[in-house]
């Protein structure tokens, strides 16, 4: 009798040892209203799997190597589709008609008190989207974002961005293309929480009108999961597959026999400078595939549809801009399929057109000397000559 009240009362404890741990309270405001539901719970690797699938470019989402062992596929599936972006909303590998995918951000605020994550949340206005059932601890989340996001994700590099700055999509030292991430830790900085929730207002009205999604992940001070992902992937040596929804699976199923077999299968890891120039059609039938076989036009560029939206046929390409050097200020323009060559023809038609224009001057200028010499003079200079030299 006393071993099995024993037992029971070893296993209440770790019941309410279970129920203890620290939640993440994840906010994501977007003009989708199915974006938000109360009371749904999600692992830390179902959470990491929907916050990549938001920051990555279009066709680079998440892969099946990527998913635990323990998550139901079908589940999770859903889960990306209804959280994992503008870009997760329409389906894989259909034509997209010429609307833009909103911008992501997501900001990460870490050493959050009880007080501080209602406040917050009454400050939104609205209910937390999901929650992360035993929230990552700060050591945690460094790893993540500099192993996953920074390193794989597309986000290219690190920054320390303001709050006022990280929340302006214009912003182009914070931003890697149409998506960044941000980290605080709201004991450090306390004044952080303070600029966010006066940037609410501004951060509501870019999601109604489609142009910046930001996803808000509020951590518990008490946060102390260990890792992301309980899973530990070679990503150069697994095989694997996007996740889509399985209602397009089938239809658009590629040939498995046919296709080629690429150093690295994971779609969501896909390096933007593994298709070259030569292999890149003149023509995508849509933006998202433009933008996947492209990098994204090399970073340099955006595609655009050649035919303008109100033609029934579709010519995506790369439209290919110039760049500012900060540190010397040059100008440097790009071009080719993918935007990833200088163009040196403006730089060539200036320097010969300055040439021939400095060719002209000085063949005028020596023509004008030698017209002088054969010039007739006048008949009263001319006459003075003839008299004395008679």
């Amino acid at each position: 009798m006393k071993l099995t009240l024993g037992f029971t009362a070893v296993l209440a404890g770790c019941a309410a040892a279970a129920a203890a741990a620290p939640a993440a309270d994840v906010y994501i405001l977007s003009n989708d209203e199915a974006a938000v539901e109360s009371n749904l719970s999600v692992s830390p690797s179902e959470a990491r799997l929907i916050l990549l699938q938001r920051l990555a470019p279009a066709g680079r989402g998440a892969s099946t190597a990527e998913i635990p062992h323990s998550a139901d596929t079908e589940t999770l599936v859903t889960l990306l589709n209804k959280y994992g972006g503008g870009g997760a909303e329409q389906p894989l590998f259909m034509p997209s008609q010429s609307q833009q995918q909103p911008s992501q951000l997501v900001v990460m605020l870490e050493g959050m008190t009880d007080e501080q994550i209602e406040e917050t949340g009454h400050e939104l206005n609205t209910k937390p989207s999901f929650t992360i059932a035993d929230a990552p601890s700060p050591k945690a989340n460094d790893k993540f974002v500099s192993d996953d996001i920074y390193a794989h994700a597309g986000v290219s590099s690190n920054h320390e961005c303001s709050v006022n700055e990280i929340t302006n999509p214009f912003e182009e030292r914070c931003w890697s293309g149409r998506s960044t991430v941000a980290k605080y830790n709201v004991q450090k900085n306390p004044e952080i929480l303070s600029d966010l929730t006066r940037q609410i207002s501004n951060l509501a009205k870019l999601a109604r009108s489609g142009e910046m999604e930001t996803t808000l992940v509020l951590f518990p001070a008490s946060a102390s999961a260990k890792k992301w992902s309980e899973v530990t992937l070679h990503r150069r040596q697994s095989t694997s597959e996007q996740v889509i929804s399985s209602s397009y699976a089938k239809a658009y199923a590629p040939d498995v026999s046919s296709s080629p077999k690429e150093e690295d299968h994971s779609v969501f890891y896909k390096s933007s400078g593994a298709s070259t120039s030569a292999s890149i059609p003149a023509c995508f039938s849509s933006e998202d595939s433009c933008v996947t076989a492209t990098g994204n036009c090399s970073g340099h560029g955006s595609c655009t549809n050649k035919y303008g939206s109100s033609s029934k046929d579709s010519c995506f390409a790369c439209h290919c801009l110039s760049s500012i050097n900060e540190e010397s200020g040059s100008l440097t323009h790009w071009a080719g399929k993918t935007c990833s060559k200088e163009d040196v023809s403006v730089a060539f038609w200036l320097f010969a057109g300055f040439t021939l224009v400095m060719v002209f001057i000085l063949t005028t200028c020596v023509g004008m000397l030698y017209s002088v010499g054969e010039e007739k003079l006048p008949g009263v200079l001319g006459a003075g000559v003839s008299k004395s030299s008679s």
